[in-house]
């Protein structure tokens, strides 16, 4: 297994500091703007055949069209089809959905309940838009579309709104279904989840407390794209990425 980072904007030969790396790890760089791979042995071949050993990219959020450009220049060990399942909503909802906010998807405003004071946190497959997300309306979902300026047939992750314990969200790595925290114990109730969503090679959950102390899974993530939150670069990559390493190689 090797690592590819991207390069600092007009810097194509430097890495951005703010990725993970570990000494003894093989590594590389990409520059995607100009499909440009370093060292060139760890691009794929003209013909679309690996020329080396699986690599793993650990930067930037890609969006689906960019993350299929990367996979013709490398040959990536999480396919495009593996990075949607867990970059995406629709592609983790439905299998850990017992132990998260019940969530539907809509593409138009339909009509919610929203009687006795129930609300709706409201975001895109992957991102929120901070406080605007919380609805309390029919109303307020009807003008969403328009308000964030969004396309009328734009996917929305409309979930239950649930209040949180303050300071309880914690960030959690699994390699090949082992978890992995800066100090943060899963809770036995979601080591379901961590079933349920294999065999994603890599990927983040966050884990938070409701009001009442119940455990609640909060989203999954792509591990390659996903900010640490908590911990040192320096950790993660001594312990997630050599993890990575070994899961590949054994």
């Amino acid at each position: 297994m090797q690592f590819v980072y991207p390069c600092l904007p007009y810097q194509p030969r430097t890495v951005d500091p703010m990725w993970a790396q570990a000494q003894g790890l093989a590594t590389g760089l990409v520059d995607m703007d100009n499909n440009r791979v370093w060292p060139p042995s760890l691009a794929m071949s003209t013909s679309g055949a690996s020329q080396s050993e699986q690599v793993l990219y650990r930067g930037w959020m890609l969006t689906a069209a960019e993350y299929s450009q990367l996979a013709h220049l490398l040959p990536l060990a999480v396919s495009p089809a593996e990075y949607l399942s867990s970059h995406q909503a629709t592609g983790w909802y439905e299998a850990v959905a017992g132990h998260t906010f019940p969530s539907s998807f809509l593409t138009e405003p339909v009509s919610l309940d929203f009687a006795n004071g129930r609300r709706y946190f409201v975001k895109g497959l992957v991102k929120s838009v901070g406080d605007a997300s919380i609805l309390a309306s029919q109303q307020q979902l009807e003008g969403f579309w328009q308000q964030q300026e969004l396309a009328i047939d734009t996917t929305l992750f409309v979930r239950d709104f649930v209040a949180l314990k303050p300071d309880s969200e914690r960030r959690f790595f699994v390699v090949h279904g082992q978890v992995f925290s800066a100090g943060a114990i899963l809770p036995e109730v979601l080591q379901a989840a961590v079933a349920a969503l294999q065999p994603r090679l890599f990927y983040s959950f966050d884990v938070a407390e409701t009001l009442g102390g119940q455990p609640v899974l909060v989203e999954v993530g792509d591990g390659q794209v996903s900010d640490l939150k908590e911990g040192s670069v320096a950790e993660f990559g001594n312990r997630v990425l050599r993890a990575l390493a070994e899961a590949r190689t054994s």
